[in-house]
């Protein structure tokens, strides 16, 4: 035990900040939300989507790696916050729904 190098300041955040994010139980999931009955769950792995059902979505755990697969999907796509304490998903985030903007003519 003598002769193991004492860890570097670097490295001592690097397992805090790990060990932090082992415990926070929120992640990011993405959604495509046409009303509150049809909602659709992007599942990374297959690149499709998961109609309502969330467990078969993606979870992400940093919110940075959710939005840049959301910006490769492209419009229509929302980050949703879930809570994964105890063995079934909760949303946290409220639902947004789709809107969609039109532009009024004036004749």
């Amino acid at each position: 035990m003598e002769d193991e190098e004492p860890l570097s300041p670097a490295l001592i955040r690097e397992l805090k900040r790990r060990l932090r994010d082992s415990r926070d139980p929120v992640r990011y999931m993405l959604v495509s939300e046409f009303s509150r009955r049809f909602i659709l769950y992007y599942n990374v792995s297959s690149g499709m989507f998961a109609m309502n059902d969330p467990n078969g979505g993606t979870l992400f755990k940093r919110r940075e790696a959710a939005e840049g697969v959301k910006k490769i999907l492209g419009k229509g796509i929302t980050i949703v916050q879930y809570t994964t304490k105890g063995e079934k998903l909760k949303r946290l985030s409220p639902y947004r729904g789709r809107w969609i903007r039109r532009r009024r003519r004036h004749a």
